[in-house]
């Protein structure tokens, strides 16, 4: 997502203007934000690599400097900028804009845009059109800055910020670049405005950084948002036949600390309508729900459709999380559709890539498949192909030890001569990879660069190698009528375990061309964690996160729109995405704590790391490990059913133990703990280990209650250990010994 202060094409090389572009924000109340839009610029250059060549004249042809140009066919194409920020959550929101002079140039021809064209298309067969705009003595756009109509994202209430300041007068052929533009954004508490809203007690911090990233005042008097410690909750409303397949999934979700609900459709409803208002009606009883998923194909799990645009269909499962009427998602929602095979296939799949991974770096690996089409005319003026090469060199900076560059033409680099084929695609997929971009053309089956298509998903042997895929390209999601590749993604096996990919996103019509690339920049920022502000985990989270990017920085445009609306994530939006080779985390807490305990500390040496405690299935408490512990707190235990104990965190391997629960002191209670002895406890100098007569440990580990390891010995002997205590500091220790892959933990009083 776009940030408040971004330096643009700085260097005079190959561009016209040498310039800067910042929003600032100069105060922020509910009744008056004023921001300030500053444009610094050069000498007009006359590089040849910024015109275009029209009728035998030469033309500034903006989009080939500037990432995002006006998009109306025989309209000059002209830049423009976007910042959003926070408003009252109720009231008529007005605008006024000043500004401090501009810079004029005379004899200036500016290109027209072609349109918002769609990637059915290359823009380099479409002729360009003079419209009424180049024969009218005025200036366009005209107006300095606008607003958008006042959405809703969750909690907040905002508008986007559109500042114009270049003006330019086709018939005296002026250009007109404005230095300091003012927005003063006057908020009219007494008059009714749109989208208002009452403000929500929640606690999911899944959207702190959102507001954070989203918005310029995100900090001031209006940004009320104080994010917890909670993730989020699930809601899976799933077709009546697959409730078993699913059952597992959502266990799953429970035990690492998502407090998951699973729906039958026969409990919900039969319609979208039925859906929707289902969801609308659970998040307003849930405020900390975020993730949903429709299990089923369209013909059980309706797809919602907008309309018609043109002669398409615009199909969305996107209409689902957007609570407030707007675009912006207030929810992260996903699809698993199959039958009751393959959505069995899903659930393992998924289940396998976060609790036991397969091993080596084949995350770190990922490819970019795209055309040679679109130069001048992509997000950021860029054809896929250097647009996809761009994402790679985020990534490699990141730590990816390979992006494989397929793409249409020579390009030089990494990029074999020629095109791209599944020979070269298909051993790369199978060896592994954690990522797969592709922007390029499509249809429902296949990419057209590298001929890649569904039968080559169906034929891959990635088995436990499972690439996160975003498809920029026209109908690779259109699934309300067939089988899309996206959904074969998701539902490939190989000798009855599952291939094919994590996630993949896919439009259900023919894609715009240079907006949804903005999204894939977008999600190779947040994947290499460009942003202190933006770090996002869940495969959701980084799909939306990119999809808001988008619909902000286009101004909420029909076009961006219309790419929010219809991009559809076939996937589990809640699964942690790997873009590190998997690591192990070290956990330890007591094995047995009494009835009426409310809290447990386990000991991690994962900072971070999200620790769930269930009972009987049920949630009952979440905490972040923090300074090597996590202290779990919950309802006094009245049950004396077993607690487990689950650890996660991105790239990391879970870590799953038991607590049992019964009267008596905390302490261990397992097979190999009644052999072992401690004395003396509490101990002076020194105190002994001893298991004779069972397995040797693998481990002995003492630590403090801060998790700071003190003492450790990786390769026990014998049937005892002496550990020296004197120059410890008196208090209370945890004693972990590892015997056959259990911790067996108690605690050590040293005096």
């Amino acid at each position: 997502m776009k940030l408040s202060n971004i330096a643009l094409l700085a260097a005079m090389l190959g561009t016209s203007f040498s310039f800067a572009q910042e929003f600032s924000l100069v105060s922020s109340s509910e009744e008056l934000i004023t921001v300030n839009h500053e444009l610094t610029e050069s000498t007009l250059d006359v590089s040849p690599s910024v015109y275009t060549a029209i009728e035998s004249e030469n033309y500034r042809d903006f989009s080939k400097s500037h990432e995002i140009v006006t998009l109306t066919a025989g309209e000059p194409a002209i830049p423009f900028f976007t910042e959003s920020v926070i408003v009252s959550h109720y009231g008529q929101v007005n605008l006024l804009v000043s500004h401090e002079g501009y810079t004029e140039y005379t004899d200036v021809l500016v290109a027209p845009s072609k349109g918002n064209l769609k990637r059915n298309v290359n823009p380099s067969d479409i002729a360009y059109t003079f419209g009424t705009v180049y024969s009218t003595d005025a200036f366009f756009p005209g107006e300095l800055a606008t607003i958008t109509e006042p959405f809703v994202l969750r909690n907040t209430r905002g508008v986007t910020i559109i500042v114009n300041p270049y003006q330019y007068n086709p018939v005296t052929k002026t250009l007109r670049i404005y230095k300091n533009i003012q927005a003063k954004l006057e908020t009219d508490l007494s008059e009714t405005g749109i989208n208002e809203i009452e403000l929500r007690a929640e606690n999911s911090s899944t959207f702190a950084q959102v507001y954070e990233n989203m918005y310029l005042n995100t900090n001031s008097a209006l940004g009320r948002y104080t994010p917890r410690d909670e993730e989020g909750e699930m809601l899976i409303i799933s077709a009546n036949s697959y409730m078993d397949e699913m059952e597992p999934f959502a266990v799953w979700k429970t035990q690492k600390g998502i407090k998951t609900t699973l729906v039958s459709k026969a409990d919900v409803g039969t319609s979208d309508t039925d859906i929707k208002e289902y969801i609308s009606d659970f998040y307003d009883d849930n405020p900390d729900l975020v993730f949903v998923i429709l299990v089923g194909d369209h013909g059980q799990m309706p797809c919602h459709t907008y309309g018609e645009s043109g002669w398409e269909e615009l199909w969305s499962d996107s209409y689902y999380g957007q609570m407030t009427g707007d675009y912006y998602p207030e929810l992260f929602v996903g699809r698993f559709s199959g039958n009751s095979s393959e959505i069995e296939t899903m659930v393992e799949r998924t289940l396998e890539y976060e609790k036991t991974p397969a091993d080596g770096d084949w995350m770190t690996r990922a490819i970019g498949l795209a055309s040679d089409e679109g130069d001048g005319y992509g997000d950021d003026g860029e054809p896929d192909w250097e647009h996809a090469r761009n994402n790679r060199e985020k990534l490699m900076d990141y730590g990816y030890t390979v992006v494989h560059e397929f793409y249409d033409g020579s390009h030089g680099g990494e990029d074999a001569a020629g095109n791209p084929s599944p020979a070269i695609i298909n051993p790369v997929v199978d060896e592994g990879i954690g990522l797969f971009n592709y922007t390029g053309h499509g249809a429902e089956d296949i990419c057209i660069t590298g001929n890649y298509s569904s039968t080559e998903i169906n034929n891959a042997k990635n088995n436990g190698k499972y690439p996160f895929v975003i498809s920029v390209a026209c109908n690779n999601g259109t699934f309300t009528s067939g089988t899309c590749i996206s959904e074969v993604w998701l539902r490939a096996k190989d000798g009855g375990t599952p291939t094919g990919a994590i996630a993949a996103c896919g439009s259900t019509i023919l894609m715009a061309w240079a907006a949804p690339m903005q999204t894939q920049d977008e999600m190779s920022d947040i994947i290499a964690e460009s942003y202190v502000s933006n770090r996002k985990a869940t495969l959701g989270g980084i799909f939306y996160n990119g999809q808001m990017s988008m619909l902000e920085d286009y101004g909420g445009s029909s076009t961006a729109r219309e790419v929010m609306q219809t991009w559809v994530m076939f996937g589990d939006p809640s699964t942690l995405f790997r873009n590190q080779e998997t690591m192990n985390m070290t956990v330890s807490h007591f094995y047995n704590v009494p009835l009426g305990t409310a809290s447990v500390n386990v000991n991690c040496d994962v900072e971070d790391a999200t620790v769930a405690i269930v009972q009987d299935g049920v949630l009952i408490g979440t905490a972040k490990a923090m300074g090597g512990v996590a202290t779990v707190s919950f309802p006094a235990l009245t049950s004396d059913q077993p607690l487990l104990v689950t650890a996660t965190k991105q790239n990391y391997k879970p870590y799953q133990g038991v607590i049992t629960v019964a009267d008596g002191p905390a302490g261990i209670n397992n097979d190999a703990a009644a052999f072992i002895s401690v004395y003396p406890n509490p101990a002076n100098e020194n105190f002994t280990v001893n298991w004779e007569g069972i397995t040797t440990p693998t481990a002995i580990e003492l630590r403090d209650l801060s998790g700071q390891l003190v003492y450790a010995s990786n390769q026990p002997n014998g049937t005892s250990e002496t550990i020296l205590t004197g120059d410890l500091a008196p208090g209370v220790y945890l004693l972990n010994v590892t015997i056959d892959g259990a911790n067996n933990i108690t605690k050590l009083v040293v005096q």
